[in-house]
């Protein structure tokens, strides 16, 4: 485990204890959302895994406002069917080829904050949506997420070399990225600990931000 938990006040005041600053309150905001946006980026682990049900009736489905990368996307009505991504390329070639007929989804790609289904559903069908979500970002309405309350100094650091960049402290930024990076790398392999105990691995198709999934490509070749 990391540290003690905070909530988002407290790790405010832990930034500016940290850096003896007391005139740095207009930018503690930016420093946590820059911490967090680091976080989103690198981070794929068990806590951030979120599953939603959505109803397929249309071409395109919008996706849940926390979502971030996919992970299964299954027909759960009638016929139990996983879906495979595409490319939006190769979803494209796919539809032409095959005189954008209507049916059930077999293929999806994702499109800013829309999926788009091929073929084009032919009724209406329940989808499961298996994805990584964004850590909920801190603030006075949200005061504390899994990270801050398992993993405070993964946050505590991160904030610390950003506020360091800010200041122009390149000594103090070079030792709080090291800092930052060895509670990160911790955080992944105790989230990987927890994901799969002590029972034998099995092929998986995430390794919580080490490989990438695999997509499909589809051509008339």
């Amino acid at each position: 485990m990391g540290w003690q938990s905070m909530t988002y006040s407290e790790l405010k005041t832990a930034i500016a204890n940290y850096l003896n600053r007391s005139d740095l309150d207009s930018m503690m905001d930016t420093f946590i959302q820059q911490t967090e946006a680091e976080l989103n980026r690198k981070l794929r682990t068990k806590d951030m895994i979120k599953r939603a049900t959505a109803t397929a009736d249309a071409q395109y489905l919008t996706l849940p406002t926390d979502w971030m990368e996919a992970i299964n996307v299954e027909i759960t009505s009638g016929n139990f069917s996983p879906l495979f991504q595409m490319s939006i390329e190769s979803l494209d070639v796919y539809r032409k080829g095959n005189d954008n007929r209507t049916g059930q989804p077999i293929y999806y790609a994702l499109v800013d904050d829309t999926m788009e289904l091929c073929p084009t559903p032919d009724g209406s069908y329940t989808l499961q949506l298996t994805y990584f979500s964004k850590i909920p970002a801190l603030s006075d309405s949200n005061t504390s997420n899994f990270v801050s309350t398992s993993y405070s100094d993964v946050y505590l650091y991160g904030c610390l070399r950003t506020a360091s960049i800010y200041l122009m402290d390149d000594a103090r930024a070079s030792g709080f990225t090291s800092l930052f990076d060895k509670s990160l790398e911790e955080m992944r392999m105790e989230q990987e600990r927890a994901a799969f105990g002590k029972g034998s691995l099995i092929p998986r198709r995430r390794t919580y931000g080490r490989t990438k999934k695999q997509v499909v490509y589809w051509s008339n070749n």
